[in-house]
């Protein structure tokens, strides 16, 4: 006020020789209430600019306008007109917080009208609506030029928020697009497109009216519907937001965690009494933790719009009751370690080892957990294996190379790794062994042995993938032996080198036993040692027969060969010790090395693990007449005798071979992961139980650019391992040989964004598997653009088979979501 001088004021307002001395008196009573009324008008435009910041820094979110921020209500507002900032806009976005009861009726969380002609209304459906109660829908009531109404709506979301518990619902309209989206939690919920949103030059025109808590109060004549629908609104709400644009996943995510963390965890605990309600009963021996989120007692709540032991606010933030992370739906892809950081994280076990071997003042490191002696030759002590008591001493490098008589010392790597140095032993693990000379053949060992050259200490490091993550296996160089400088099993041809030895070594204290690789599959031991996708095509099936006949499954193997995935093949039952007279071991596990077709000849290099003159004598064999100099020139081949490596025709191969065995090697980019379990309740069976829909479920849904187009997935199931016996500091693992493995399958439905109701004929099936007993199932498909996405159902075959925990992994190169029902 200092800034204005009274007699400015007089020579403004009156002429001062004119007035009389009573109507100066009035008219300096007007001046002095102008002057008043400026500088509260002047602080009023200086508080709502400091208030839209205040705003912006409490949402975190730019251009937030704050319709309701009091303490929780349950009685329906007026708000006065919506603020022009998100008016004349086609994209329009709203954030409440709220919680409603399950028998509550139908509850407005927000409505606008313009001239008794345009009334929007996002809507939670009440008790009466069954099936649909509790999700947000949106209706749109229009009145034409002749007084005609058309009213119309739409169910968005997918989940039920009358629960009994506080949500944050965040909804985006884009009229041009004709679009809704629904968020809950600060997780996408549910959409629908192609709406016919647009009914003006913007969803919000200046002068729009805004009610929170209740419909617009427009009488029955004008919009032909009443007010008094369904049962009593129970219900509480607060933290109304509105935006003038449609905010994004990420922007939405960032809201919830900034309001929940700074206003829905502040509890007076003094008073409340809040707790999980009709929560289901927690599964004894589970290893987890109780989630912090607090739910108030029914009992405490009387519905006469009032808290008798309420949730109150409060203006100190320490006493933080509830963990955002705990309830927050949205399911975000963790980030991807490199391969860098992931041989980081291996290395430092191993050099915790060497520090501990330091201390002890120890030279040379002897692995405790897994010692050279027969606990780790045989599964059962008490029962040996014939033709594994074989090995009668366990050796140092340095001690074999010495009597062997060699003039080199023992290396980790002697030149460049190669499939021909992988030799078999006296274990029966010719499907390891073969998956090792598949991964040799495309430079990928190195890869797994994480050690990057020998040392005197003996310290070796090597990497598996076990369910979706990498796992350290540190081992000694301790070498079993039949005899002195002859190892007992796998070994290198270079008689200094010592990776095969010690990768076997370490596979098999992984699995407890040197006894326990005796048998498995070839594709079991590609996803361990790649963190792929496995699958067996069983060419005996139907569905190979007839890809064989129409020729699918040639070009499904030179496509694999060209995505540089690996390849392996299984010859028919029978035990290793029989070979057919063509050479080729019954029962036996081989590495497909090569898929050529060249000048008509469709060609298949083969390598036996035995590494010895055991090989294929049929057409295209060594010494075959079917090579030609042009033939040996294009497939470079070079004739090598007792070297297990051999070509057949693709035609021959048919007849005598019974499997191919597939591992899908994708970027780390590309998976996409969630585990679950079957375990009590959840564990119900397939589809022929009333139980089927008690299993665990999941959603896929494509996001971004890609939800408008067709997605190619593969989809694995892997189920969890059993664990042979527990040492110190580490589990040891079981594949699927000798292991419990029930028969599991899944199902991929439309189930519009909800879990999958008890009778799967209710929904759409669009794929699935056969139920097997197998580590691991998959199945590939191509899914069709849908904004709600797919419901994929795991489970074992019968209820109640009670599984370790599961990996469900989904492979695209689609932007998508995978997350729990």
């Amino acid at each position: 006020m200092a800034c204005f001088r009274y007699g400015d004021l007089l020579a403004i307002y009156i002429p001062i020789g004119v007035l009389c001395a009573e109507e100066m008196k009035r008219w300096t009573w007007i001046g002095c209430c102008l002057l008043v009324f400026r500088y509260l008008f002047v602080l009023h435009l200086k508080a709502q600019a400091l208030w839209k910041c205040v705003l912006c820094s409490d949402t975190g979110i730019a251009g937030a306008v704050c319709v309701l921020d009091d303490e929780p209500t349950t009685i329906g507002r007026h708000c006065g007109q919506i603020d022009l900032s998100v008016c004349e806009s086609q994209k329009i976005s709203f954030s409440i917080a709220v919680t409603i009861q399950p028998e509550s009726g139908p509850v407005c969380l927000l409505g606008t009208e313009f001239q008794k002609r345009v009334c929007w209304e996002i809507l939670v459906a009440g008790s009466e609506q069954g099936i649909e109660a509790g999700q947000v829908g949106l209706r749109l009531i229009t009145k034409g030029d002749r007084q005609t109404t058309v009213a119309k709506e739409w169910s968005i979301s997918a989940a039920s928020i009358a629960d009994g518990r506080w949500h944050m619902v965040t909804m985006t309209l884009d009229a041009d697009l004709g679009e809704a989206t629904c968020y809950l939690d600060g997780g996408y919920d549910g959409y629908q497109t192609g709406l016919p949103l647009r009914v003006g030059n913007s969803i919000w025109e200046p002068g729009t009216e805004v009610w929170v808590g209740v419909r617009p109060p427009t009488d029955v004549d004008a919009f032909g519907r009443s007010d008094s629908e369904g049962a009593e609104s129970k219900m509480h709400l607060m933290d109304v937001f509105l935006w003038g644009r449609s905010l994004t996943e990420d922007e939405i995510a960032a809201l919830h965690t900034a309001m929940v963390s700074a206003e829905y965890n502040m509890i007076d605990l003094q008073e409340d009494n809040w707790q999980w309600a009709e929560s289901p009963s927690r599964v004894d021996e589970w290893d987890s933790d109780p989630a912090d989120v607090d739910l108030y007692d029914r009992d405490d709540v009387d519905w006469d719009g009032q808290y008798s032991s309420g949730r109150k606010r409060r203006s100190d933030r320490d006493a933080v009751v509830v963990d955002v992370d705990s309830f927050a739906r949205k399911l975000r892809k963790p980030r991807i370690e490199t391969r860098e950081e992931i041989n980081q994280r291996m290395l430092s076990v191993e050099l915790a080892v060497k520090e501990t071997l330091s201390a002890r003042g120890e030279t040379h490191f002897t692995d405790q957990e897994f010692p050279p002696n027969d606990r780790s030759l045989f599964v059962d002590l008490e029962q040996p294996p014939l033709k594994l008591q074989v090995v009668s001493e366990w050796m140092r490098p340095t001690e074999i190379v010495k009597e062997n008589n060699l003039d080199c010392l023992p290396c980790l790597f002697s030149g460049p790794a190669n499939p021909s140095d992988v030799c078999q032993g006296r274990l029966g693990d010719c499907w390891f062994l073969s998956a090792v000379a598949v991964l040799t053949e495309v430079s990928g060992i190195s890869e797994v042995i994480i050690t990057p050259a020998y040392n005197v200490e003996g310290i070796y490091t090597v990497r598996f993938c076990i369910q979706g993550e990498w796992v350290p296996v540190v081992v000694d160089d301790w070498i079993p032996c039949e005899s002195p400088g002859k190892p007992a099993f796998a070994t290198s041809r270079k008689g200094n080198e010592l990776w095969v030895s010690l990768l076997e070594k370490a596979y098999a204290k992984l699995h407890g036993s040197y006894e326990a690789l005796e048998g498995g599959l070839v594709q079991d031991a590609l996803v361990d040692l790649t963190g792929g996708a496995g699958e067996e095509i069983d060419m005996r099936s139907a569905q190979a027969q007839i890809d064989l006949a129409s020729g699918r499954l040639w070009s499904q193997l030179l496509r694999f060969k060209q995505e540089g995935f690996l390849l392996g093949a299984g010859s028919p039952s029978g035990s290793d010790v029989h070979i057919s007279s063509s050479g080729i071991v019954q029962g036996h596990a081989y590495s497909l090395l090569q898929v050529r077709e060249v000048d008509g000849h469709k060609l298949v290099q083969i390598r036996n693990p035995w590494a010895n003159e055991v090989e294929w004598n049929g057409p295209w064999s060594d010494s075959s007449p079917e090579w030609t100099d042009r033939m040996r020139h294009k497939l470079k081949h070079v004739a090598q005798s007792k070297d297990g490596v051999f070509w057949i025709s693709w035609q021959d191969f048919q007849i005598h071979f019974r499997s191919i065995y597939v591992c899908r090697v994708y970027p780390p980019e590309m998976r996409y992961l969630v585990h679950g379990q079957w375990r009590g309740y959840s564990a119900g069976g397939c589809q022929d139980y009333d139980t089927w829909h008690q299993n665990p479920q999941f959603r896929i849904r494509a996001t971004g650019a890609h939800a408008s187009f067709p997605i190619h997935v593969f989809i694995t199931l892997t189920q969890g391992v059993s664990f042979s016996r527990t040492s110190a500091g580490f589990r040891n693992y079981q594949s699927s040989h000798d292991s419990l493995m029930f028969y599991i399958g899944m199902r991929i439905l439309k189930t519009r964004g909800r879990r999958a109701a008890y009778n799967i004929y209710m929904h759409e099936s669009v794929g699935g598997t056969d139920y097997v007993n197998s580590r691991e199932i998959s199945c590939e498909m191509v899914l069709e653009p849908d904004p709600k996405g797919y419901t994929i159902v795991p489970t074992t075959i019968h209820p109640g088979e009670e599984a370790a925990p599961f990996v469900l992994s989904v492979f695209t190169k689609a932007s998508i979501t995978l997350e729990a029902l």
